[in-house]
């Protein structure tokens, strides 16, 4: 069995590595295989290259390099944390697999990257399960999966999909 484990620094990402922990506490099957993915957003060069004072444009790009760097360092962490915990749980750590993936995202496109990221890898990993916690940011929280959620959930043809509230 191969799962994809999207996963933040969200309470719901948290549940979601609980569920994959519980679900596999009595043993694992010698085939599980779990893929943690977490998406790391860096600013894009244009942006970086838009400033109105020029002389100003290598410390912005320091600065946003910087907050990269902090950022992936604090997804290693992050990582780390989740496989603990699933190891912790008797899942063998030679089943799981990590990937910090860095994506450039405006702020306000940070979900549709994360999103379509997922998404990427979902399907070129041929996963057999997809699994993300759902943070539920909306009015409408108790009858839809969030944003996030609902876009892997339209491209998981084929896939499973768990969504852990």
């Amino acid at each position: 069995m191969k799962i994809l484990l999207a996963i933040d620094a969200s309470e719901a990402s948290r549940k979601a590595v609980a569920f994959v922990a519980k679900v596999f506490v009595g043993g694992a099957p010698s085939d599980l295989s779990i893929t943690l993915l977490h998406v790391v957003d860096s600013l894009p060069d244009f942006i970086m290259s838009r400033s109105s004072d020029p002389a100003s444009a290598p410390a912005f790009r320091e600065v946003a390099n910087e907050w990269t760097a902090s950022s992936r360092a604090e997804g290693e962490k992050l990582i780390a944390s989740c496989a603990l915990k699933l190891t912790s749980s008797g899942i063998p750590g030679l089943a799981l697999q990590q990937k910090l993936v860095t994506r450039d995202a405006l702020p306000e496109a940070r979900k549709v990257v994360a999103a379509l990221t997922i998404i990427e890898e979902m399907q070129s990993g041929k996963y057999d399960v997809v699994c993300l916690g759902r943070r539920g940011t909306s009015a409408a929280t108790g009858a839809f999966p969030g944003s996030v959620a609902e876009k892997i959930l339209r491209e998981a043809m084929g896939t499973t999909g768990w969504v852990v509230d």
